[in-house]
């Protein structure tokens, strides 16, 4: 008896899989004539955005910017309120144009570097640190004489 109820439950739960399955293509084919992959000029980042949009955004602006770059052209300009969308929106799309031509070929040779540059930093501060502390110099060794004389 426990059997039969099991195979009909599999069943039911089959059955609705089929239906929802012709209806998620159904609703893929429809996303895939409605939607088109567009190429981040700051990053080379890919979304999936709506025609409608993309055309709305490419007549407000010449390039198209994703929403991750956009966000840091914002911040940017928050923390340098003198400079232009434009200058930041260049500075941004160097850095990102950087970063693809070294860290992400090579991310270990990066993360080499930049401890590299930490180190040397840390090296130079604690030197400038010294230099510029008074520091008691020696005018007398502190090692007591070795008397050959005696004996």
């Amino acid at each position: 008896m426990s059997g039969q109820l099991l195979r009909k439950t599999v069943s039911d739960v089959t059955s609705e899989k089929s239906k929802l399955g012709k209806e998620l293509e159904t609703i893929v084919k429809l996303d895939d004539e409605l939607l088109q992959a567009v190429e981040c000029e700051c990053c080379g980042l890919k979304e999936d955005c709506t025609k409608e949009y993309i055309t709305n955004i490419r007549n407000s602006r010449s390039e198209w910017v994703c929403g991750l770059c956009s966000e840091a052209v914002k911040e940017r300009l928050k923390h340098e309120p003198i400079i232009t969308i434009e200058e930041a929106l260049s500075t941004h799309t160097i850095f990102c144009q950087e970063f693809n031509s070294t860290t992400r070929l090579n991310p270990k040779l990066s993360l080499t570097c930049a401890m590299k540059d930490i180190a040397k930093k840390s090296c130079e501060k604690r030197r400038n640190n010294l230099s510029s502390s008074k520091m008691i110099i020696r005018t007398v060794s502190c090692v007591p004489r070795i008397d050959l004389n005696m004996k």
